[in-house]
Order: structure tokens, then C-alpha cells, then sequence
């Protein structure tokens, strides 16, 4: 049984597919293509210059003029004619950098020239000022002078209305600088997407709380937070509630404003396992529950209006893998951009091993190889477990392992995806 999908501002990068069945399990493609179809671009919205770096931009910047406006000078030295070439010259004026440019230059005359200035009408190069001897107000140029020299052209560096930043390039401190220099108050931008983590389960406790030998600290609250704050975005709203249904909808009720909801544990069939009842109870709908991959089979995905709201598993390498190929897909589909990089090819430095029915994803590292650039090394990080936190802690990427494989041998050729905001 499938269903339309019908999201309002949908993405260009949303696939044209229908919403699988929250009753059946689905695959890993079709439960990202699901994710992709209900990802909305996130509204422009214009903001001071001032407050836009690390954003996206939503808008093309063209050039307000040419750059620079005006024939400049690159050197301080004398704005010459190259016919007194090898001659002697009149020193008739000088040019600082901010001045109107001052009389014409003709044969037999020059004027002095400071970096950055207008060069005079005439002026055909500018000689630099250790190359000429003066004495008084006459100047020995050199023997050879290049029309041009030590002179920026009206333009070359940006023409009039040339495109220079484009819709979904991040807002750097260089391009602060660019559209200041277009006299660029404002700018539009997609807002980073605004999150909220609820982690649920009363055997958590906060980092630096009491720990008591039947409890565990809390490690997916931190590491959404980090994965998140990587690709840019703002500390999330964070909250832990135990397993009551109250508690959940409360927690729900307080996010109901974020674009997106992360829910940590209580997905699968369990006696405490409420947070689809919760999310029926808070007027969301429920497009898939249940994804046939390892880790990470209890996925869910719901949305209420244009709020999505991932179920992701309480096993925290399951928790990384629901953030890394969904929810970061749906971020970027949020700011503009496209959902993922294409994956990388490497060789295996080592070999996998999986024997189950579903598709396994492995966190691996990936460093180039030594004798060849544009290829990479992959070395599995395999734990005693699933949800070994400590032996895959300096991943970079992942490799995907279809359903049915049972063994990839060392040096074997396999597809790698980046762990997203990962530095390599």
C-alpha cells in the first residue's frame, strides 16, 4: 500500500516517489528517497549582513560595478606615457589612494602614484618608483616600459554585473567581504534548520550527573548535538524524559516550533517503547517504522505540517547511522542543497563481515593511499557489537554492505559515503 507525497515547498532535489506504508518495512533507498519526497526547502529570509556568515544564500550576487571602477594603480611609483620610455620626465602632480585622479598625463610629464590610486587620464603604465632616479622634479624612467604595467584595468578583476556568488554557497568571511563591497546591507538567506534532541529512557543520566552501577550516561544527546552543530547549525533544544507517555508529549509539545525533532530510543516494540503512540497523540503522521538495515532497523519517520520528526534507535551506533544518511539529507534538502555527496570508491584494508538479510552500514576511516592521491585506503572498524561506541570512534565514513553479501575480502574495491560535516 503506498501513498501520494504531498510536501508543501518540496525540494528540487525531492525525488517524484510515492510514501511507503507505515505498516511494512522498507529499504534503506526507499526509506531515504521517502525522507528526500517531505523535505521542504526552509523560507528565504533577508538578514543584516552582519549575521549571515555560516548561512546559505538564497539569492545570486552580481557585481553593483566593475572592479575596481577605475584604472588603479598596483605599485607606488609615476603614472608615464611608454613613448619617454628611456627619457627624462616632468613630475606635473601626485596621486594618493582615495583622490580624484588629477590632470592628464602627456609625453614629457608624469606624476607621482601611490598603490591603489586612480591613475590619471593618459596614464599608459606605472613605473615602479625603485626603478626611476629623480632629482627635484625630473625622473629618469627606464629603458623599457610595457603599456599596462602595474595597472589594474577598469574590470578585470569583476565586471559589471558579473554573477560571483550563487544560491546555496555558504556564507564565508570572504564573501562578507564581497557583498560589503557591493554595498550590501542585507542579504537573503535559507536559516539554518532549527532542532530539537528529546532523548528518552530513565536508565540515562546527563554527563557529569552521579552514575550508579545500573545506569548509563547519556552519549546520543552529546553526539546529535556535535553532528548537528558540524553541518552548521544552532545549539539544538535539548531534553531528557523517562518513559512516560505524559513525558513525551510534553517534550513534543515544547520542540513543536523546531523544523526538525530527533527522538532518541523507545521506537521498537517494547512494553516502554511509547514514542509512536506519542506521536499519534500529537497529531503526527507516521510515514515509515522499521528499515531493513543493521544497524538501525527501528528508524521512523513522521511529520506533522512541515515539521519532521525522526524516531531514531537508542543503540548509538543506530543513532549515528539515522543522523549521517537521513536526517543530514534532510537538513541539506532544508538549506537548498543537494541531499549527499556521491560516494567515493577505496580499498579495503581489511575484511567485512555480515551475515543477515539486511543491508549492513560499517563505520570505516578512510585515508588516502600513500602512492596515489585521488584513491583511499578504507579500514573496517568492526566492535565486539553492535553498539561498540569505542572501537569505531575515529570513523570518518561509511561502507555499505548489500543485503546477502556475507564477506568482502581485503583489498576488494568498495563505495564510501562521508560521515557529514567529517574534516577528513
Amino acid at each position: 500500500m503506498i501513498r501520494n507525497a504531498t510536501a508543501p515547498g518540496a525540494s528540487p532535489f525531492a525525488p517524484a516517489v510515492r510514501l511507503p506504508s507505515s505498516r511494512y518495512m522498507i529499504s534503506p533507498q526507499d526509506a531515504l528517497q521517502c525522507v528526500l519526497a517531505v523535505a521542504a526547502c526552509l523560507d528565504a529570509r533577508v538578514v543584516p549582513l552582519d549575521d549571515a556568515c555560516g548561512l546559505r544564500l538564497a539569492e545570486e550576487v552580481r557585481a553593483d560595478r566593475a572592479y575596481p571602477p577605475f584604472p588603479r594603480a598596483m605599485m607606488d611609483g609615476y603614472a608615464v606615457c611608454v613613448a619617454d620610455a628611456g627619457r627624462t620626465a616632468e613630475v606635473v602632480g601626485e596621486v594618493a589612494a582615495g583622490q580624484a585622479a588629477g590632470p592628464p598625463v602627456e609625453e614629457g610629464k608624469c606624476a607621482a602614484i601611490m598603490t591603489g590610486a586612480v591613475c590619471p587620464p593618459g596614464t599608459e603604465a606605472v613605473v615602479q618608483k625603485e626603478h626611476v632616479r629623480r632629482e627635484g622634479d625630473l625622473v629618469q624612467l627606464p629603458e623599457t616600459i610595457a603599456v599596462g604595467g602595474h595597472i589594474a584595468a577598469v574590470g578585470s578583476e569583476c565586471p559589471a554585473g558579473s554573477p560571483v556568488l550563487k544560491p546555496g554557497d555558504t556564507i564565508t568571511p570572504l564573501a562578507i567581504a564581497v557583498m560589503a563591497s557591493f554595498g550590501m546591507e542585507s542579504v537573503s538567506v535559507r536559516p539554518a534548520a532549527s532542532l530539537a534532541i528529546i532523548t528518552t529512557g530513565g536508565e540515562l543520566v546527563s554527563v557529569g550527573e552521579a552514575i550508579q552501577p545500573h545506569l548509563i550516561r547519556d552519549s546520543n544527546g552529546p553526539m546529535l548535538s556535535a553532528l548537528a552543530r558540524r553541518m552548521g547549525l544552532d545549539r539544538p533544544l535539548a531534553m531528557h524524559v523517562e518513559d512516560r507517555l505524559n513525558a513525551i508529549l510534553a517534550a513534543l509539545e515544547q520542540a513543536a516550533q523546531r523544523d526538525v525533532v530527533l527522538l532518541t530510543g523507545g521506537v521498537s516494540v517494547g512494553d516502554y517503547d511509547l514514542v509512536p503512540e506519542a506521536l499519534r497523540q500529537f497529531g503526527a503522521e507516521v510515514l515509515f517504522h522499521k528499515v531493513r538495515q543493521k544497524p538501525g532497523k527501528p528508524l521512523l519517520l513522521a511529520r506533522r505540517g512541515r515539521q519532521l520528526i525522526f524516531g531514531l534507535p537508542g543503540n548509538p551506533l543506530a543513532c549515528h547511522l539515522g543522523f549521517s544518511r537521513y536526517v543530514a539529507a534532510a537538513i541539506r534538502v532544508m538549506q537548498g542543497l543537494p541531499p549527499a555527496p556521491q560516494p567515493l570508491e577505496g580499498r579495503l584494508t581489511g575484511p567485512v563481515s555480515y551475515r543477515g538479510s539486511r543491508t549492513y552500514f560499517g563505520l570505516a576511516r578512510a585515508e588516502r593511499m600513500p602512492a596515489a592521491s585521488n584513491l583511499w585506503d578504507v579500514t573496517p572498524l568492526c566492535g565486539v557489537s553492535s553498539a561498540d561506541l569505542f572501537a569505531t570512534c575515529r570513523a570518518n565514513c561509511y561502507i555499505e554492505v548489500p543485503a546477502g553479501v556475507a564477506e568482502i575480502p581485503p583489498s576488494e574495491i568498495v563505495r564510501f559515503t562521508w560521515i557529514p560535516g567529517d574534516p577528513r
